[in-house]
């Protein structure tokens, strides 16, 4: 249930959405990964990219943060 709440907290979301901004984005756009213009992150490069490269690319990061998500909330229940 705390789950539930917290994923229509907006204010929990656009705490995290800055704090995305400030430090992984920092990180990535310090690396030349991401560029930061007019309030959005755009991945260097990704212009170049094939439609079914974009969707591989898609692809690997909700698998990774569906993972991320789940031992989340696994730490979650164990901490209840």
């Amino acid at each position: 249930m705390a789950w539930r709440i917290l994923e229509e907290d907006v204010s929990q979301i656009e705490y995290y959405t800055e704090r995305v901004k400030r430090m992984v984005g920092k990180v990535l756009t310090g690396n030349g990964i991401t560029r930061y213009e007019r309030g959005t992150y755009d991945l260097v490069g990704g212009e170049e990219l094939s439609d079914a490269e974009r969707d591989q690319l898609l692809q690997l990061c909700r698998q990774r943060l569906d993972a991320f998500r789940e031992r989340q909330k696994g730490m979650a229940t164990t901490l209840l």
